[in-house]
């Protein structure tokens, strides 16, 4: 099937597929510590929505340290983060969210949908975290991760480059769908002039996502047979 007559659906992780549990905050914790020396704590820092670059640059600078010593220990850190979450998924409470399974059970038998991602985490930790919940990393065939940019808001188009250059065909936005739990998959979507799904499975309500004017809201992905109605007619 040509992929001008495929939907896209960019799917971002953490909140959205599975609930992580507080991992990216433990696995961040003992990468400071082994890669730069920092055992501050950091609980009351807000992750959601951001990518990983983003969050390790923050931790850093309210543990003191400029962006140019930060920056020369990136790639050890992104590396050291990736062995860390290797050895802690498998044995993690991550839990896969309500719904989730049956959906992408379904969406990886439909000849009519090309599934992404569109997350905040490092492209080294993805496969750990999904197989740690049961999902199967290969239903994703491209997408945009947080190693990519330091801003979330550049991730859907980073990704959507990688589709074109899969199909060696032009994305028609008006087939892309982004699915997440936050205003920031909301923004991020917006920016890129795409649809977007919200779901209130991670720190952010019903109410407090509906004040961004989502394109779509839900609970969560429980209701397949209204997601995959959704799916195949935004």
């Amino acid at each position: 099937m040509s992929i001008h007559r495929k939907r896209v659906l960019l799917f971002d992780i953490d909140g959205t597929l599975l609930d992580p549990q507080g991992e990216s905050h433990d696995c961040f914790q003992q990468v400071m510590a082994d890669v730069f020396g920092v055992t501050h704590s950091f609980e009351d820092y807000d992750m959601s929505g951001k990518t990983d670059w983003r969050i390790l640059m923050d931790l850093m600078h309210m543990a003191g340290w400029e962006e140019a010593a930060i920056e020369a220990k990136r790639l050890e850190a992104f590396a050291a983060y990736g062995r860390v979450i290797q050895t802690y998924a498998p044995q993690s409470r991550m839990a896969i969210l309500p719904g989730v399974k049956v959906l992408l059970d379904n969406l990886a038998i439909a000849s009519d949908f090309i599934l992404g991602l569109v997350t905040g985490n490092l492209e080294v930790i993805v496969p750990h975290k999904l197989m740690a919940v049961g999902i199967d990393p290969g239903l994703f065939k491209f997408g945009g991760y947080g190693g990519d940019h330091f801003d979330r808001n550049k991730l859907p188009s980073i990704a959507l480059s990688r589709l074109a250059a899969i199909w060696k065909a032009d994305v028609d936005r008006e087939s892309v769908l982004v699915i997440g739990d936050t205003p920031r998959d909301i923004e991020c979507a917006r920016e890129n002039g795409l649809k977007v799904l919200c779901v209130a499975t991670g720190r952010f309500d019903l109410d407090a996502l509906k004040t961004h004017e989502p394109d779509y809201l839900l609970p969560d992905l429980g209701d397949t047979e209204n997601v995959m109605k959704i799916f195949r007619t935004f």
